[in-house]
């Protein structure tokens, strides 16, 4: 106010009131305020008094110079506009060191934060990563506490993507993990790997599909090869004993199943190992083909005989 005011009714400030002409309240100890009340009394009350309720910022008139001050454990301006460099006499930010700084406690950004780069508002927390080893590097060497997460990540939005990496040289997603559970890997030309919500995976070489299962578990692929530890032709070895045929039938019989084959129940309860039963199948059709072998000798026997017999009659 470059001059006298009169308010006749109550002044409401929403925010604060500034009295640019008055430095700081140190200096008004002798200085107060004409207050009356409901009764006409006039009271004076000194500034001081109301140093809690009306002050003044710490700056000189045009607001660049700020007057510092000391508080409870703080040194502080309430200058607007104000800048701090460390390193530097022009700061660029109302913070700006030109050094390492370190903190022992917290580092609270309530806007982004960013690593390597100029500000970005795009993000939260944004790194940028030239000519090191890795961008953000994590380590729990030492932890003594179950179950750390060495990253957690918290969303309420079914539509977030947790994860997403993106090559910008070719504008495609290597790495995508959808909140629903989807997960797609790309090779750079094509999507190489994709997980279905549903439980559909499928995995492609880049121009075909070479494995897919299918949300009904119908398992689809090219080809298929199963390791194995052994292998079948132990049959063919001379200290092998085959079963008798009388004794396979009683089997038979018996057990509703192939000697040394699981039966349906265990099948059904445990799954069927495809390298055993692999196995297990070559081994009965080698049985099967000595089982023929020594048929077929007695069948040649038997006609031997009965060729004997012709030429013996007259």
């Amino acid at each position: 106010m470059s001059s006298s005011a009169r308010v006749g009714a109550d002044l409401k400030v929403e925010g604060n009131l500034y009295l640019p002409n008055i430095p700081t309240l140190s200096n008004l100890t002798n200085e107060s305020i004409l207050v009356k009340d409901a009764t006409g009394l006039t009271q004076a009350f000194s500034v001081q008094a109301m140093a809690g309720t009306i002050y003044s910022l710490s700056c000189d008139l045009v607001g660049v110079n700020p007057f510092w001050n000391n508080g409870p454990g703080k040194i502080y301006t309430e200058c607007p506009g104000v800048r701090v460099g460390v390193g530097t006499a022009n700061p660029e930010f109302t913070f700006d060191c030109r050094g390492n700084a370190k903190t022992s406690g917290h580092l609270w950004a309530h806007q982004s934060l960013s690593v390597g780069a100029d500000l970005n508002p795009f993000s939260k927390f944004n790194v940028v990563n030239t000519n090191q080893t890795a961008s953000i590097q994590v380590s729990a060497v030492g932890n003594t506490k179950p179950y750390q997460r060495l990253m957690l990540f918290e969303y309420d939005n079914p539509d977030t993507k947790i994860i997403e990496v993106m090559n910008t040289a070719t504008s495609r997603s290597p790495f995508t993990l959808y909140a629903d559970g989807q997960l797609e890997i790309d090779n750079g030309t094509a999507k190489i790997f994709h997980l279905g919500t549903n439980g559909m995976l499928s995995i492609n070489n880049g121009t075909t599909e070479t494995f897919r299962v299918e949300a009904n578990g119908l398992t689809r692929a090219r080809k298929i090869k199963v390791d194995a530890d052994v292998w079948a032709d132990y049959v063919f070895e001379p200290g092998y004993k085959l079963m008798p045929l009388s004794d396979v039938e009683s089997f038979l019989k018996e057990h509703k199943h192939l000697p040394s084959i699981p039966s349906e129940k265990v099948m059904l309860e445990e799954g069927i190992d495809l390298a055993e039963m692999n196995v297990k199948m070559m081994e009965k059709i080698e049985e099967l083909t000595l089982y023929l072998i020594e048929q077929n000798k007695e069948l040649e026997k038997v006609k031997a005989e009965l060729e004997t017999i012709k030429q013996q009659k007259p």
